[in-house]
């Protein structure tokens, strides 16, 4: 069994066509943090490195922390077979910073990686978790990347979105991004109030217009 069938998935609509993931029409369409990557790219290159391969190893490392999180919250041991010994590493790391947190907080998981499709807008997506804090239904999306960006922000935004669309009787307080650590436990929140949210719904929603205007051009 590889990673993807792990802790992946094809979406499909209702018509049996495949859907894009949100986080894909963010990704190839919103273009913010582009400079940056460039930059980043040729440090790692200078540095010897190379920067897909640091890429697919942070992204190894992040599907691992997904599945041991999941694991965790629905009672499952987590093979790390697939894994190498330093992405197993590193997400246990990331692991440690999760589980001080929810120690920390008035945390109940209700769902974990919940997939949602939205045959109205044709997208569909994976939601990390949902659950309380406190009396405060959240969404929560989990992150192994060293800093937050206005993507996780947008794609926090989006799930909802969906969410409350196909389960109309929800209604979520606010969205958080939740990052952790790789070289030492811990964690950093970052909540997503509903102002923010309904900002983040309108830019996607702009991107989505110009993701299925493409093929015209």
């Amino acid at each position: 069994m590889g990673q993807l069938d792990l802790h992946g998935n094809k979406y499909i609509l209702d018509d049996e066509t495949k859907a894009p993931s949100i986080t894909t029409i963010i990704g190839q369409n919103l273009g913010w943090n582009k400079q940056a990557l460039i930059t980043w790219a040729k440090r790692q290159t200078m540095i010897g490195k190379d920067a897909d391969a640091v890429l697919k190893e942070a992204g190894s490392i992040g599907t691992l922390l997904h599945l041991m999180i999941e694991g965790h919250q629905r009672g499952f041991d987590v093979d790390t077979r697939d894994f190498t010994r330093n992405q197993t590493e590193q997400a246990l790391i990331c692991f440690a910073g999760y589980t001080k947190w929810v120690k920390a907080v008035d945390f109940k998981a209700l769902a974990s990686e919940v997939v949602v499709v939205d045959n109205e807008q044709r997208i569909a997506g994976t939601i990390d978790c949902i659950g309380k804090m406190g009396d405060d239904l959240v969404l929560i999306d989990w992150k192994s990347s060293k800093y937050l960006y206005k993507e996780h922000k947008i794609q926090v935004a989006k799930y909802i979105d969906v969410y409350e669309r196909l389960q109309p009787k929800a209604k979520f307080a606010y969205g958080m991004v939740l990052r952790f650590d790789k070289e030492e436990v811990g964690f950093h929140q970052h909540k997503v109030p509903r102002d923010k949210i309904e900002a983040g719904i309108k830019i996607f929603d702009a991107l989505l217009v110009a993701h299925n205007l493409k093929k015209s051009v």
